[in-house]
């Protein structure tokens, strides 16, 4: 069962007033409620690539993707709650007739242990936003999104934890170095573009320039991103000792920083 429910989120004691004026906040906001909420895309790739695997299947279609998607439930509702006028329906319509197209199996890793690897980049970066997503909130003074992101951000994190036990289990017939793993996570890392948030951006916010957004969200990672917590999350699969992964975290925060993570 899930460990949450959005429903039983208090959005009516919104304070709307006091954060209605912040484009910032229902860019980034609207932006992940329409990446979350098209989560089943993303499943059904999944599902495919893992086929005949029917603990790892039946778990992405009874938990991940429902969670998945409450997560963007949850911020579907949060949008329409503090900005009314926003026609969502009809800016996720765009988004999702256009990005839909590129979600495809070709972006996928050749293995399923690399794959599963790929996975876990991608749940660093989710869990991580949300941890700055929550300490953003309280720092606004704004305690239902809080609420609401660390609610996301421990799913993720246990998210996370599940696609490391699949790469475990898929390791031990790959038998993948540690050369071989810290070049599948760099590459996700950047594959981790801006082609998602790009495309949400251009019908969230039609018109605005999306490199003065991308500048925005620079400044609040340098205040609120938890670095230290991206960084062993991504050096957890190479099993270092933890002297050698003290020596070599500074040079994967500065990665990245330099990636605009």
């Amino acid at each position: 069962m899930a460990r949450w429910n959005y429903r039983e989120i208090e959005y009516g004691a919104i304070d709307v007033a006091k954060i209605q004026d912040n484009d910032f906040l229902f860019k980034v906001v609207a932006i992940a409620s329409f990446i979350e909420i098209t989560s089943d895309l993303y499943e059904k790739n999944l599902a495919e690539f893992y086929a005949g695997d029917e603990p790892i299947v039946s778990w992405l279609e009874s938990t991940w993707e429902p969670e998945e998607i409450q997560h963007g439930r949850a911020l579907r509702k949060y949008v329409r709650t503090v900005w009314p006028d926003f026609d969502w329906d009809k800016a996720y319509e765009g988004f999702r007739r256009e990005y839909g197209k590129l979600c495809t199996l070709d972006e996928f890793q050749p293995t399923r242990a690399r794959e599963m690897l790929a996975r876990m980049v991608v749940e660093t970066g989710t869990s991580t936003l949300y941890r700055a997503m929550t300490d953003y909130a309280k720092s606004i003074d704004e305690p239902i999104l809080a609420e609401i992101a660390h609610n996301i951000h421990k799913d993720e994190v246990y998210h996370y934890e599940e696609f490391d036990k699949g790469f475990e289990k898929y390791n031990e017939e790959e038998h993948l170095g540690r050369t071989e793993i810290t070049k599948v996570i760099y590459a996700r890392l950047k594959m981790a573009s801006d082609e998602d948030i790009f495309i949400a951006h251009k019908y969230i916010a039609p018109g605005e320039d999306f490199e003065s957004f991308k500048a925005q969200t620079k400044t609040f990672a340098k205040e609120f991103y938890p670095y230290k917590m991206a960084v062993k999350m991504l050096m957890h699969p190479l099993h270092l000792h933890r002297h050698v992964e003290n020596a070599t975290a500074s040079t994967i925060q500065g990665t990245l920083r330099v990636l605009g993570i």
